[in-house]
């Protein structure tokens, strides 16, 4: 089968920034206790009238802008979508002038650019396309319960997209695992009718869902890819909260520094999140060639994801 890696990658946030002093003024908290318990300082907020899409086509064309490749397939990841039709990917398609290729949409919630990237890698090395683009765009703080200081202060907006092709593909895409537990689907609840529109979460099992769930997806990928005790790998996870990540760095013996993270910066971004670390960390050059970057997913559903690329 063919090779197929990543060889751009493209993000947007909004301009305006809502830091834990403005949730100070909006709800009975403190930047200590958000910080305490999230690791979160600030978030990036899109305005009313700029939806999801929004966030969406201004990555991919960040993205786009940096390959001279265009994609014959497009997989666009999210959970807010402000339309049921026309869905995400044809909004993305319409925009930036996108013309004979599949596009559809993908929701597996917060793990949803890793599904993404994973369907959109079985199907360039099954049925021949060449280049893929994958998408995550979340609007997600227009279900946030501005009264709810528990979830209130963990979202941010954003865009991220990724550039997958079979030509010249030095970061390549090694394996995935995808995974789901439908007995805890309803932990995690938004967007429904009623009293569950606004996101509400149980955020003691969820976190013990993430952690235990992230250490059992990089001894996986170790396995498959016959990584040694001591051969060093970066993990890229999705950027729910600071605890988590610490508490898999500390129960895997990862090195804190080789868990990607910019949380304090931006928030929870469900699927965009992983797109929009791996970026900043590409272009602050964290990686050496031959590094072993492992992309771990966790959200509602509850779906699980994890992709490995070889730099």
């Amino acid at each position: 089968m063919k090779k197929v890696g990543l060889v751009a990658i493209g993000s947007y946030v909004p301009e305006r920034t809502l830091t834990n002093s403005d949730l100070e003024q909006m709800v009975e908290t403190t930047d200590e206790w958000i910080s305490s318990r999230t690791g979160i300082k600030e978030r990036r907020i899109a305005p009313e009238g700029v939806h999801a899409s929004d966030l969406a086509v201004k990555a991919a064309a960040d993205c786009l802008a940096r390959t001279p490749y265009r994609p014959q397939l497009l997989v666009a990841s999210t959970s807010s979508a402000e339309k049921t039709c026309p869905y995400q990917a044809s909004i993305i398609g319409q925009r930036l002038n996108l013309t004979n290729l599949a596009a559809f949409d993908l929701n597996a919630a917060c793990s949803g650019l890793v599904y993404a990237l994973a369907v959109a890698w079985s199907l360039m090395r099954t049925e021949g396309y060449d280049h893929a683009l994958v998408t995550a765009g979340e609007k997600i703080t227009r279900f946030v319960d501005y009264t709810d200081r528990a979830t209130c202060v963990l979202f941010g907006d954003a865009g991220a997209a990724l550039m997958l092709s079979t030509a010249e593909p030095e970061h390549e895409l090694l394996a995935v695992e995808l995974g789901a537990d439908p007995a805890g689907a309803d932990l995690v609840v938004m967007g429904g009718p009623g009293d569950q529109f606004y996101f509400r979460q149980d955020g003691k099992n969820v976190f013990k869902f993430a952690v235990e769930k992230m250490g059992e997806l990089i001894d996986r990928l170790k396995t498959r890819l016959d990584v040694k005790e001591n051969d060093p790998y970066y993990v890229i996870p999705h950027q729910a909260n600071s605890r988590i990540l610490e508490a898999v760095a500390r129960n895997k013996s990862i090195p804190r520094e080789r868990i990607i993270s910019n949380i304090a910066k931006y928030g929870n971004t469900s699927s965009a999140s992983i797109g929009l670390a791996l970026k900043e960390a590409w272009e602050e050059k964290r990686f050496k060639k031959g590094d072993l970057l492992f992309l771990i997913g966790f959200g509602g559903g509850l779906s699980w994801a994890a992709a490995a690329l070889r730099w």
